[in-house]
């Protein structure tokens, strides 16, 4: 009788670590399957956005909503024409009319747009500029880097991180198939007072009409500012001479003697040394010419870029 109630036991023990080792399976599958639906490409000659579920589990995205900004959004179910019922790894392709030049594209799980729950405003990405209209939410919501941060290239912007990846480092813009020329400030020396700049583009550009501009009436036409060649071809610098602080100062070029534009095609370049703050900084961060007012170029004069043309801000001078 002993005997019998002894195996018993032991029966029941064993059954009873079973079902716990059952159920610490249950919920590690359970932790690991989630769906994590993401804007993987941008298409603005198309119009087309792409989502993709980079997660283990399938979801339905159909009450899903693609929004550019207040009065201006989508709800996929009405922007797809496949379905919406994504497995993982699955993308589906949305008709929505972007803005070529510069927009910024948030994805939200359901239609509470003005929400900084991560869980509600799941993707964000913009391009062409920074400052778009939901970018602040985007960045508060951990789904972007910096407001003055966008993709840049061309259309189609691409997607190249990981599930949990989020901002400008992880998109990638199409290289222009055409030569274009890109001017940009390439060193600063504040000991010489001299400035040089270099094509980086494809094909060669006059830029004697163009601007230096230090802030509210000081600046220079770069024709007056040296007596070498102005015609740059790709890769060909020219050296200026502007009489710079050496202690702090925030260096602009204009296109044309535009100084109050903020449009990209016009202010084409900026850098700031020394402290934050300078006169046309604001100006710069909203044309995507900087990165972030208070930033500063590293390290002590000379400053010198180490970007390529597509690259701007502090982080890209030392």
């Amino acid at each position: 009788m002993k005997k019998g109630i002894f195996t018993i036991l032991v029966m029941v023990l064993i059954a009873s670590c079973s079902n716990d080792d059952d159920t610490i399976t249950i919920e590690e599958r359970e932790e690991t399957q989630n769906s994590i639906i993401r804007i993987t490409e941008v298409d603005t000659d198309t119009d087309e956005v792409t989502l993709t579920n980079l997660g283990d589990a399938a979801t339905e995205v159909g009450n899903y909503w693609l929004c550019l900004g207040p009065g201006t959004y989508v709800q996929v179910s009405n922007a797809a024409s496949e379905s919406t019922n994504l497995d993982p790894n699955q993308s589906v392709t949305l008709s929505y009319d972007v803005d070529a030049t510069a927009d910024g594209l948030s994805l939200f799980s359901v239609n509470t747009f003005g929400s900084t729950d991560p869980d509600v405003l799941i993707d964000y990405v913009q391009w062409g500029a920074g400052n778009q209209a939901r970018v602040n939410q985007a960045i508060t919501a951990g789904r972007w880097d910096n407001a003055a941060n966008f993709v840049t290239m061309t259309s189609p912007y691409t997607f190249t991180g990981n599930a949990t990846e989020f901002g400008s480092t992880f998109w990638n813009g199409t290289q222009v198939a055409t030569a274009n020329a890109v001017i940009r400030i390439a060193r600063v020396d504040t000991t010489t007072d001299e400035v040089t700049l270099v094509n980086l583009g494809g094909t060669t550009l006059d830029i004697a009409d163009y601007w230096l501009c230090l802030g509210p009436g000081t600046y220079v036409r770069v024709s007056n500012a040296t007596s070498a060649s102005t015609n740059l071809g790709p890769e060909q610098t020219v050296i200026l001479n502007y009489d710079v602080d050496p202690a702090a100062d925030g260096l602009s070029i204009f296109s044309v003697n535009t100084f109050g534009s903020t449009n990209p095609d016009v202010l084409i370049d900026y850098v700031q040394w020394g402290s934050g703050n300078q006169p046309r900084v604001d100006q710069a961060v909203t044309a995507g010419r900087w990165d972030n007012a208070t930033n500063t170029a590293s390290g002590v004069s000379p400053y010198i870029f180490n970007g390529d043309a597509d690259n701007f801000g502090s982080t890209f001078w030392n």
